[in-house]
């Protein structure tokens, strides 16, 4: 039989058989398709592991300590996996995340399924195949692997509850290792991409040599694509951020410091495992910083100096107005009596006035479109024409005690909070009193002694008699 007689019997051989199994199993090598990847998101991540997660396989992030980035580097990749149009699935076998923590790394959680605190990791388990052996997913991400807890260990052959007291030698290994012989071939079909994020556990007890290893048993390591450890790395390569810290010092004046904070963390990325060919080499490590506010960063931009005003309330008050006068800092204050800390309302900020929220019918008007906004306004320009800035400061304080009381008797009545009524009131009231605290130049020389008022009503000034003693008198001014 020569070879193109073998070829063509082959071929049939192998129609028939997959004919007889209803499913292609044999195919030509060059039907292959090439490995696709899901990528992070991440610039310096996705190159270290050469595009992304791999489709169709495994991949495992794992750490010896806690709060490094495994699940912000999930989180980071469902966000990205999201906007490429991927379905993606969460097991949260852990802890409870916020839903704001989703939002931060970008997650949209109207397209995302969601698996809370499974029963036992047979049921997590066993989702993952469902969904795999149906093609409906993309990106299945288990958070993390020591939160899944076998049916065996909670329960006895029976049924009935097991006691915490009695040993559990290698359950969850166990567990994994039938998981991957079987769902492993589902997992390859779908093209569905698996991440399991998993903890340290102490290994080598008994011997000479105690390391921390990866939990979970060998057939993790063994049917992984790619293992990566993940640790923080030293404080001195930590993001840093210059911050001018002001202050007052003993005599008052505007002293300032520069200094350097730190605003996140360096995350070292150890490439334990790859089979990737694009990817870095194993044992290969990677820095990348990791910001507070914004997770993952390929690079910090240098941004302008942040501001930090130091010291006791007073002195914060006194810092911010010098800052504001040479223009360090910006303020959308109006008006230099509103900066005082006029406000009708006492949880109002300053330079800020709005009307207490109540009232109904038709006597309820708008306070922006009545007008009444800018006669208050007006009538504390008109207080700083009748007396001085320091006195229309304490003046303005009676004036929101009695805007306080107003707003009480508004409360009471369910009326328009500031009607012009009440406006032209308080003015009013604001005024004569400013008239009262006035007093002329005569009237302070009456109190002194050195005038008196006459029946006519004016004033005449007292003559000074000169002390008597060595030398001549003084000349009287």
């Amino acid at each position: 039989m020569d070879k193109s007689e073998r070829r063509k019997k082959l071929d049939q051989t192998v129609k028939d058989f997959n004919k007889s199994h209803k499913s292609e199993i044999f195919t030509m090598g060059s039907e292959i398709e090439d490995l696709k990847v899901i990528p992070s998101g991440i610039e310096k991540i996705d190159d270290f592991l050469g595009g992304g997660f791999q489709c169709g396989g495994h991949t495992i992030i794992w750490s010896p300590s806690y709060s490094v980035g495994k699940t912000a580097l999930a989180l980071t990749t469902i966000a990205n996996a999201q906007k490429l149009g991927k379905l993606v699935c969460f097991c949260n076998t852990e802890k409870p995340i916020d839903p704001a923590r989703f939002r931060f790394f970008g997650v949209n959680l109207e397209d995302m399924l969601y698996i809370e605190a499974p029963e036992n990791a047979e049921k997590a388990l066993e989702a993952i195949r469902t969904l795999c052996r149906d093609k409906v997913i993309d990106l299945f991400i288990i958070d993390s692997t020591n939160g899944l807890c076998p049916k065996s260990v909670q329960e006895e052959k029976g049924g009935k509850e097991r006691s915490l007291e009695k040993k559990n030698i290698a359950s969850l290994p166990l567990v994994l290792s039938n998981f991957y012989s079987i769902v492993s071939a589902h997992i390859f079909r779908s093209k569905a991409a698996i991440i399991w994020v998993s903890q340290g556990r102490t290994q080598g007890i008994g011997s000479f040599f105690v390391r921390c290893g990866l939990s979970g048993g060998k057939a993790q390591e063994f049917y992984a694509y790619q293992i990566i450890s993940m640790r923080k790395g030293q404080n001195e390569n930590a993001p840093m951020q210059s911050v001018k810290r002001f202050l007052l010092d003993k005599d008052q004046k505007l002293r300032y410091k520069t200094e350097n904070v730190p605003v996140g963390f360096d995350v070292v990325l150890k490439l334990q495992k790859t089979n990737s060919c694009n990817s870095a080499k194993e044992n290969s490590e990677l820095h990348i910083a990791f910001v507070a506010k914004k997770g993952f960063v390929d690079s910090i931009e240098e941004k302008e100096q942040e501001i930090e005003i130091t010291g006791t309330k007073e002195e914060k008050e006194i810092i911010e107005k010098l800052l504001i006068e040479k223009g360090i800092l910006k303020t959308n204050k109006k008006h230099p009596l509103l900066d005082s800390g006029y406000s009708p309302e006492p949880s109002l900020s300053k330079g800020e006035i709005k009307p207490p929220q109540g009232g109904t019918g038709e006597n309820v008007k708008s306070f922006e479109d009545s007008g009444i906004k800018k006669m208050v306004v007006d009538s504390i320009e008109d207080l700083s024409k009748v007396m001085d800035v320091t006195d229309a400061k304490e003046e303005l304080k009676k004036l929101q005690e009695d805007v306080k009381i107003g707003d009480d008797q508004i409360k009471k009545s369910k009326t328009t909070p500031y009607t012009e009524e009440l406006v032209d009131k308080l003015t009013d009231s604001a005024k004569k009193r400013a008239k009262k605290s006035e007093k002329t130049l005569e009237e302070k020389m009456v109190d002194k002694g050195l005038a008196k008022v006459n029946k006519d009503g004016s004033i005449e000034t007292i003559p000074v008699k000169p002390k008597r003693g060595r030398g001549r008198p003084k000349k009287q001014k």
